[in-house]
Formats: structure tokens, sequence, C-alpha cells
């Protein structure tokens, strides 16, 4: 297979790229994420070696993140 030369406006170099990431970020992605990271600081599969405190400081960024997240109404 051979890399395509794209026009300017193509992020990627390949247009099977383009077919499943166009630059957005959905919502529900992200949220589906954060929460994801938060489960696994929650049961010490992210970042064993943290402290209580680490994680609780951790915890509080994410359900920051996750706040402001729910300000956007797309």
């Amino acid at each position: 297979m051979t890399a395509t030369i794209c026009p300017l406006t193509c992020a990627w170099p390949d247009n099977l790229y383009r077919t499943y990431m166009n630059g957005r970020l959905k919502k529900t992605d992200m949220e589906s994420r954060l929460l994801h990271i938060k489960k696994g600081i929650d049961n010490k599969s992210w970042y064993p070696e943290w402290t209580s405190k680490e994680r609780w400081a951790a915890q509080q960024a994410l359900n920051s993140a996750l706040d402001i997240l729910d300000e956007f109404d797309y």
C-alpha cells in the first residue's frame, strides 16, 4: 500500500484515517474515557504506587474535568 498525498486540508497522510478520525471529540467519548481513568485510579490498576492522598487529588482533578465537560452542550 502506498501513501497518498492529500491536499492541505487533510490532517492525515492516508484517507483511510479520515473515515473515523475527523479531529472532533464527542462529549460521550471523552466522558467515557474520563470515567475509565477514574475507575482505574480507584481500583489501583492505574498508578498502583500512588498514595491515597495522590489518588484523592487525581479524582478531584478528574471530577473537575467532568464538570467542565458537562458545561458543553453537544
